[in-house]
């Protein structure tokens, strides 16, 4: 937003649409609003729609330039924007997606002038819808169109109080009366001029303006110049285009050179507004007044808007010489400005310049008007402005606020400075003059000062500190004193500030707000209406007025009716001054605001609520759906965008939203004009959204269509389905666990049998053990006798050798008798049956039906010859075996060579071996 000025003109808020902003040609021809307060611009590029949030583009077929548009709304209720350009006219209506599609009525016409006519106006007259190229007027009742002819050019035709008036080139003014132009008598001498515009005059007259020749009032039947003060100016600036501002009958002039001219009806100039001071540029083609009584501006470089309907009127530019401003006064009807530059002057709104006055020059913080004496403190004294120059009155240097207290039946004026409080008094003449510092109280940059109803002080901290101080009657020191300290009294000791409220004191400390009880403790305060999330600080006005000034913006409360304000202040010195019974005024960084108190009393934005623009398939943007209510979104479409507005222009809209259905907690404040849901389910929803602007709430209803799976049948069926399977899943684990039943136990009967196998190879196994070991036992006895029968052989055979001795060298000595007796004994012990027996019963229990075995495979086998295969099974040498069987080696080895060949053996077959294996 930019405010704008004229010399030191205090000027209505102004709004730059660049082209860089809406996106299409600098040049824009006409403007106008629909019933749902869109705007819609004739650019060059095409039809520019601009609701508020968003600029569209909707070029032409033929991409002509659009000329003129004209919003009307059908027999049928159905809005229309129409439309005319080079060889073509229609109109665009919404379609039930609410998206424009155009309708060309000059393709059916069959004109064949229209194939060279470019269509430059467009008028509404009754029922009739008129469209103008410079040489054709068309016609279009609703149902046909009509081709009005002449021989003559004309400009554009105006309707001024259901009159039609025109104006043809060369010639004159006419009025169409039915489809004949009929000359009023008089206009002869507009032959040589441009008629720009014809309007409305109080009293039943018509203005006439002209490009270059001025303005002219039309009184029953007279043609007389209307003789302002800029007449001569506009004369020089080229007159375009001209309308009647519906507030208070005042004319805007747009020019050519020199942008606009405002002026009351009486004439008086108003505002001058061009690019000097705001406008983006001088040549204006088109003007519109809104539905809020704002001003559009189409100009041949963007979109301007003037918010004429506005409350605030501003001096704030680039180049003005006041700098950042932090007091103001009025006195004797003279507009004083502190600033960080000085002191200004200049005749109270007026739109001559600013002055200097000479010696105030650097940093004034404020300016006080007491018993008809404007006082500045400025940052290097204290000083009185006298109506010829200054006079300082005290070196007391940053002065930030003066206070006039009541004692007795005398007044004192005691100020905050960087040195902290002193006081001033009147002398005799009644000239206020320094006295001296308030004692007691050490020298604190004391930047805010606040009395309460019990007469004590409240003083801020310029940077650190908030106190309490009572002082004596004649404030000249202090009866008691009071630091507030954190966290136990404050939050915070830092930036505290405080404000007269209701008659006490408002804190702020930490972002809180407090106010002190009877024993002056402070108490948190909450009856500052609804609190939000935002920063903000407290400021009052005159009577009840009070503002919540945010970071930037300005929240002015009437009666406790809340005004948003597009206002800026100062960071840390945020100031709104009570100028005057109708105007507060806002200390900027470039400037100064006025607000004019006695303007409306409600303003227009309490009932506006924000519209559903569109309703796009986030995966498909180029398919759209109704923004009506009870629209019904297909199955497949899950995600969603949601475009709303509000057709408000040129201020800064918040928005919050909800989607019930999905959740009923309204989202945080933003600034998007869109917002998108995804993975919808099928369900009925209610979109609603609020704007920062008011309570009002806009809801829309839609519904989500369910895919056939996910309709009430299809859950039914699902049901049934699922019911039955649960049935069979509950059959077949029924059957399952009987089978796994059967399976367990024949596992464990099997387990039992392997188990029992197992025990039963067990047992074998010990069986077999014992049995070896048995064997083995006997194996040994088996050798064991075999050994003993060797060794009783081997000693009965040294006997016998030895009695053989004996007996060769005893002779006769030794009977033979005996001896024979002895040696026969020996003998049949040598070869005894006895120990053969015994050897062959514990061969046959460990080698159990070996003979058997042998005599099956050689029957002709003899009897010493299976003693001789029982020594080889038990692997006995010939040496070993020769004692057993009572032969010599030589006998066995002749015996081994006999079985061999019995046996039919191999050569090379090892006869042991063979033995053991049978």
């Amino acid at each position: 937003m930019f405010f704008s000025s004229a010399a030191a003109q205090e000027t209505p808020p102004l709004v730059n649409f660049p082209n860089t902003l809406y996106k299409a040609h600098n040049q824009n021809w006409a403007i106008d609003q629909s019933k749902d307060n869109v705007i819609y611009t004739a650019n060059s590029d095409g039809l520019l729609e601009y609701d508020g949030a968003v600029w569209k583009l909707y070029p032409f077929p033929n991409r002509q330039i659009v000329r003129t548009v004209l919003s009307d709304t059908a027999p049928d209720g159905d809005g229309r924007i129409y439309v005319g350009g080079y060889s073509e006219f229609g109109y665009w209506k919404k379609n039930e997606m609410s998206q424009l599609v155009y309708h060309s009525l000059s393709k059916g016409a069959n004109f064949k002038s229209l194939q060279t006519e470019e269509i430059w106006h467009i008028l509404k007259a009754g029922n009739n819808i008129y469209f103008q190229s410079f040489s054709r007027i068309y016609r279009y009742d609703g149902k046909k169109i009509t081709e009005l002819l002449s021989k003559d050019n004309f400009m554009f035709m105006r309707n001024v109080r259901n009159r039609l008036f025109i104006q043809f080139l060369n010639k004159g003014l006419y009025e169409l009366v039915g489809n004949t132009f009929v000359k009023l008598a008089g206009s002869d001498f507009f032959a040589s001029s441009v008629v720009t515009s014809i309007l409305p005059f109080s009293g039943n007259r018509v203005l006439i303006t002209t490009s270059k020749h001025g303005l002219f009032i039309w009184d029953n039947g007279k043609f007389s110049e209307w003789k302002i003060a800029i007449a001569d100016d506009l004369k020089q600036n080229i007159i375009n285009k001209a309308v009647v501002l519906s507030a208070d009958s005042s004319f805007a002039f747009g020019t050519i050179s020199k942008g606009l001219y405002v002026v009351d009806k009486n004439g008086n100039l108003k505002y001058q507004i061009k690019k000097e001071n705001g406008l983006q540029n001088n040549t204006i083609l088109s003007l519109f007044e809104d539905n809020r009584k704002h001003l559009w501006l189409g100009l041949d470089q963007g979109i301007d808007l003037i918010k004429l309907s506005s409350p605030i009127i501003s001096y704030q530019t680039n180049d003005n010489p006041l700098g950042s401003t932090y007091a103001a006064a009025i006195w004797k009807d003279k507009l004083y400005i502190g600033s960080n530059n000085g002191v200004f002057v200049k005749k109270w709104l007026s739109s001559e310049p600013f002055r200097p006055i000479r010696g105030l020059e650097g940093q004034t913080w404020n300016l006080k008007v007491l018993n008809n004496q404007l006082l500045a403190g400025h940052n290097d004294a204290t000083f009185r402005i006298e109506e010829n120059g200054i006079k300082k009155i005290s070196s007391i240097n940053g002065g930030w606020v003066f206070l006039p207290i009541a004692t007795g039946q005398d007044t004192l004026l005691l100020q905050g400075s960087y040195t902290g409080l002193h006081i001033y008094k009147r002398d005799p003449k009644g000239i206020w003059t320094y006295n001296a510092a308030v004692k007691g109280i050490p020298p604190i940059p004391a930047k805010q000062i606040v009395r309460t109803k019990d007469g004590s002080l409240w003083i801020a901290h310029a940077y650190r500190g908030l106190y309490h101080i009572v002082l004596t009657p004649g404030l000249d020191s202090a009866l008691s004193w009071k630091e507030y300290r954190s966290p136990q009294d404050i939050p915070s000791e830092y930036a505290v500030e405080i404000t007269p409220w209701k008659q006490s004191v408002l804190v702020r400390s930490g972002n809180n707000f407090f106010q002190p009880d009877g024993n002056n403790k402070l108490l948190p305060y909450k009856n500052l209406g609804i609190l939000d999330d935002n920063v903000f600080k407290i400021r009052t006005g005159s009577d009840s007025d009070w503002f919540k000034i945010y970071l930037n913006q300005v929240v002015f409360y009437h009666k406790n009716e809340p005004r948003p304000l597009e206002l800026a202040l100062i960071r840390n010195s945020e100031t709104v001054i009570p100028l005057s019974k109708r105007y507060y005024f806002f200390c900027l960084d470039n400037g100064y605001a006025l607000y004019d108190r006695t303007f409306g009393e409600k303003p227009i934005t309490a009932t506006l609520k924000p519209a559903i623009r569109k309703v796009i398939n986030l995966r498909n943007l180029s398919e759209m759906f109704g923004t009506n209510n009870n629209t019904a979104l297909p199955a497949d479409v899950r995600s969603i965008r949601i475009m709303y507005a509000l057709p408000i222009f040129g201020q800064d809209i918040q928005y919050k939203y909800r989607l019930r259905g999905l959740s009923e907690q309204w989202s945080e404040w933003t600034e998007e004009s869109y917002v998108d849901y995804t993975n919808l389910a099928s369900d009925k929803y209610i979109f609603e959204i609020k704007s920062s602007l008011n309570n009002q709430i806009t809801a829309y209803h839609f519904v989500v269509k369910p895919y056939w799976y996910e309709t009430v049948w299809a859950r039914l069926l699902f049901v049934l389905l699922a019911a039955a399977a649960l049935t069979g899943i509950i059959i077949f684990q029924e059957k399952r666990l009987v089978s796994h039943r059967q399976k367990l136990i024949k596992e464990q009967e099997e387990k039992l049998r392997q188990q029992k196998l197992i025990n039963e190879r067990r047992i074998i196994e010990i069986t077999n053990e014992n049995l070896q070991n048995e064997i083995k036992n006997k194996s040994q006895q088996l050798s064991n006798v075999a050994i003993n029968v060797v060794r009783k052989n081997e000693i009965l055979q040294e006997i016998r050798d030895e009695l053989q001795q004996v007996k060769q060298e005893l002779g006769q000595q030794l009977p033979n008798i005996h001896y024979q007796k002895l040696l026969n004994s020996i003998e049949r012990n040598v070869a005894g049956k006895d120990d053969w027996v015994l050897f062959e019963e514990n061969f046959n229990e460990v080698h159990d039906e070996f003979f058997k075995r042998l005599k099956r495979i050689c029957p002709a086998i003899s009897p010493s010859e299976l003693r001789l295969a029982a020594c080889l099974r038990m692997n006995l040498s010939s040496k070993e075996m020769a004692p057993v069987l009572g032969i010599s080696v030589r006998g066995i080895e002749i015996k081994r060579y006999r079985l061999r060949k019995k046996l039919d053996l191999d050569a090379d077959l090892n006869l042991t071996e063979y033995m053991m294996d049978i």
